[in-house]
């Protein structure tokens, strides 16, 4: 058996002509359809019994798909390595990750330098590559989100528009700005147009803000994080946006930051 913490499943056995999946990070036994071949080990080492007691139902839908990102819980969790449909647990590697990544760039990147969308891709690795299996990979299924005036849809042909967000993050990324109203204009389209997009199954929110505190970053201004509040109507500012309106979402962003240079 390999021992590797991230793998989809540890080792599997055949009970009574149909296999289960034990999984070493739960302790427990998968049993229903085969995982999907693209993220198995070829040679798992199969063991000959297994305690009864030990079997659980799959909490996956589309188990049978060799595409890792249509599995999902009933709750829409994505699969991950992290073998759990708790969105509390998974919320909190993920921001472990990001904070890691954080300081890695903070001590590390170049920031005099402009940067475009495969830099991006390279950070969604990074953060994600112990939780999902699709890490720094664009999504490749169709995506909706919220209830009513909130719900969106990400259709597959907005992924069309890549090439041109890598120019806009390029031209706005190389720029120097040392007007307040100038970057947050600039920032409020880019985080519209990525999240528009939405290039990736997951963490497209954390990645825009990321992108938007090392351009502040760049250019000398205070990180933001964007810690949203009760108030600040994120979602509408950000459809507005995906209407071409940006100014709703400057005025948040200009706000955070003038917040941040206060406290500082």
């Amino acid at each position: 058996m390999t021992q590797t913490k991230y793998l989809l499943y540890g080792f599997k056995t055949l009970n009574k002509k149909n296999y289960t999946y034990w999984y070493e990070t739960d302790k427990k036994y998968f049993s229903d359809k085969k995982p999907p071949k693209t993220v198995l080990e070829k040679n798992p080492t199969i063991r000959k019994s297994i305690n009864q007691e030990e079997i659980i139902v799959n909490p996956w839908n589309s188990w049978e798909s060799n595409n890792v990102q249509k599995i999902t819980s009933n709750k829409g969790i994505c699969i991950n390595y992290l073998k759990t449909t708790n969105s509390d647990e998974i919320q909190t590697i993920e921001d472990l990750k990001l904070l890691e990544l954080y300081s890695y760039l903070i001590e590390n990147y170049d920031i005099a330098k402009g940067f475009g969308f495969k830099t991006i891709q390279v950070w969604h690795m990074e953060i994600f590559k112990e939780i999902y299996p699709f890490a720094g990979k664009l999504r490749n299924v169709e995506m909706s989100k919220g209830d009513g005036a909130e719900a969106w849809i990400w259709r597959m042909e907005f992924l069309e528009a890549l090439p041109q967000f890598d120019q806009l993050l390029a031209d706005i990324s190389s720029k120097s700005y040392i007007d307040i109203d100038e970057i947050t204009k600039d920032l409020s389209q880019l985080v519209s147009e990525f999240l528009f997009i939405h290039p990736f199954r997951e963490g497209n929110g954390r990645l825009s803000r990321l992108i938007c505190d090392i351009i502040l970053a760049k250019n000398g201004f205070p990180m933001i994080g964007l810690n949203l509040k009760k108030g600040d109507n994120y979602i509408q500012r950000i459809h507005e946006g995906y209407l071409k309106n940006y100014e709703s979402l400057q005025e948040l962003l200009k706000q955070k930051l003038e917040e941040e240079i206060m406290n500082g």
